[in-house]
């Protein structure tokens, strides 16, 4: 409890991948309207962005799946220390320029292009590991957090229907890497949290969802809230956890 009472009436100095859309663009409205110092990353930066005002700055040119990305990072934020690392950039896996429709025939095992194993290991898993050691050093020891977006769809648990195969493999794996940070770090008392923020309607998968599905996709505001949640509540006693923001009305645990 304190430690959510402190964040939420201290600034903290926030930094978050893919931040120019979706969840990511909202965390840096959510985030900045409370006062915390937020250092929003992306590969390309756009007026919705820029509008929002971030106090610590727009970091251009990060691309996740990229090797020079860690690089870049610790040039543009050399000297900052960190309260919280939103390893937020991700994707579906998919090839650019496909339909919806397309993408999930590409990740069933029927029909299956092997190639979207490698895109979605890439930017899902290697990229917040990527990121994530690029940046360690400078999330604040003692209180320090790392949240990765992370998705319901790598559950084992919970996987009853199959599809998106190559998605919900990644997901899986970066929640592996996620605990293994968390264990590794507890000596640091860094915090590693795990958050699914559920179906929004973002520009997720580049596709528009059939229309058939739309009413399961929820506005991304409620999301990005039940993620600035879970990073409130993330602690040394919840390190390694995986819940589900819940579209901010209270942090559910989830299955692996």
């Amino acid at each position: 409890v304190t430690g959510t009472i402190k964040r939420r009436n201290m600034p903290a100095t926030v930094v978050i991948t893919g931040a120019s859309s979706g969840i990511g663009l909202e965390l840096c409205k959510q985030l900045t309207t409370r006062g915390d110092v937020v250092y929003a990353t992306c590969r390309t930066s756009n007026p919705d962005l820029e509008a929002v005002g971030v106090t610590g700055g727009i970091v251009t040119g990060i691309d996740v799946t990229s090797a020079d990305c860690a690089e870049k990072l610790r040039a543009a934020l050399k000297g900052v220390s960190i309260d919280v690392l939103i390893n937020n950039a991700g994707g579906m896996g998919s090839k650019p320029g496909l339909t919806w429709d397309e993408q999930t025939n590409a990740q069933k095992f029927a029909s299956l292009d092997i190639d979207t194993l490698a895109l979605a290991f890439d930017v899902n898993v290697v990229g917040p590991v990527r990121v994530t050691k690029a940046l360690v050093e400078q999330v604040k020891e003692g209180t320090g957090k790392i949240v990765i977006v992370s998705s319901l769809m790598g559950s084992l648990g919970d996987n009853s229907s199959g599809g998106l195969m190559a998605y919900r493999c990644s997901k899986s794996a970066v929640n592996m890497a996620g605990v293994t940070m968390a264990q590794e770090l507890r000596g640091k008392k860094i915090a590693v949290g795990l958050v699914h923020p559920g179906m929004l309607r973002t520009n997720f998968g580049g596709g528009e969802p059939p229309a058939k599905m739309l009413k399961y996709f929820k506005p991304v505001e409620g999301g990005a809230r039940g993620v600035v949640q879970a990073v409130d509540a993330l602690s040394m006693d919840t390190t390694g956890g995986f819940v589900h923001g819940n579209y901010g009305e209270g942090l559910k645990p989830l299955p692996w």
